[in-house]
């Protein structure tokens, strides 16, 4: 659950840019490369795989391209060592990396333009178990039952709204009398929203994959924009597994984070996307113009 594009962008943690000393002129250009474009070091956990994973990126308003390397650090006595070590020359990126997972003490190392060096907070690792589908960001807990593929074909809603398939209109249904028992007013489903929440759940049904990231790399709210949606905050929900949309509403509602989606009463629209196909996979994405 990521409740806006500036927490997404701050999922990792910014530290001051170390700059080498050079010449003058070479320092205004590090400074002012340092101020549009960032570099994000995220902290290392393990993945559904039981991989230790870590994500850098290079972000902002950065013009040219250059290599930008992601170490996995292990914070030990004496020099941390290098577990696992990855680059790529990118303009702006996401780039992640993994490794055999070992408990111990790790962090984030990105390195990038101008000598650039961001750290990320350690984290002391003391599983390796792979984190299952349900975890407090990205997922909610699936049920295992088969389910039978829905209609992609939007339907009316009793208000004659024709954004959304019946099972999608029945997650904002569900979702917005749940907002009400907390005071927060009804979301709009929209068809932007809808279409960037429809294309994420089939992304994941056809490349079989579960996260918020694209498999391409997209944020969520890369796709919002890519809709055609403008928006002052955003947040996203998805699951796996889940048969029915009181299902799936229930689950996210018993699961702090994906509640806080729901009952955050600046949102002012919604989009839901369902797919059966090897899930279902479901996504609701929340906005505010």
């Amino acid at each position: 659950m990521k409740t806006s594009l500036r927490a997404l962008l701050c999922a990792g943690v910014l530290l001051a840019a170390t700059l080498p000393a050079v010449g003058s002129a070479s320092a205004a250009s590090a400074q002012a490369e340092a101020a549009r474009c960032r570099i994000v070091a995220s902290k290392p956990a393990v993945n559904q795989l039981g991989q230790l994973t870590a994500v850098g990126s290079r972000t902002g308003r950065c013009f040219g391209k250059t290599r930008v390397r992601v170490r996995i650090k292990q914070s030990v006595a004496g020099p941390d060592t290098t577990l696992k070590s990855g680059s790529k020359v990118v303009r702006t990126a996401k780039l992640r990396v993994r490794a055999n997972c070992v408990p111990g003490v790790y962090y984030t190392q990105v390195t990038g333009r101008f000598g650039q060096v961001v750290n990320s907070r350690r984290v002391n690792i003391t599983s390796c178990t792979p984190a299952p589908a349900p975890s407090p960001s990205p997922s909610a807990s699936p049920s295992a039952s088969p389910s039978a593929s829905p209609s992609a074909t939007p339907s009316a809603t009793p208000s004659g709204s024709t954004v959304g398939t019946a099972v999608e209109n029945e997650v904002v249904r569900l979702t917005n009398a749940e907002r009400a028992k907390g005071g927060c007013g009804p979301l709009t489903h929209d068809a932007k929203l809808r279409t960037a929440a429809f294309n994420h759940s089939a992304d994941m049904s056809a490349k079989n994959y579960f996260s918020h990231d694209s498999a391409d790399g997209r944020s969520f709210g890369d796709r919002l924009k890519q809709a055609g949606f403008s928006f002052r905050a955003a947040g996203e929900n998805i699951a796996k597994g889940y048969q029915t949309a009181a299902q799936v509403v229930q689950g996210w509602m018993n699961s702090p984070g994906h509640k806080a989606n729901i009952m955050n009463c600046t949102y002012t629209h919604i989009g839901v996307g369902h797919v059966a196909a090897g899930g279902p996979y479901w996504t609701q994405d929340f906005a505010k113009p």
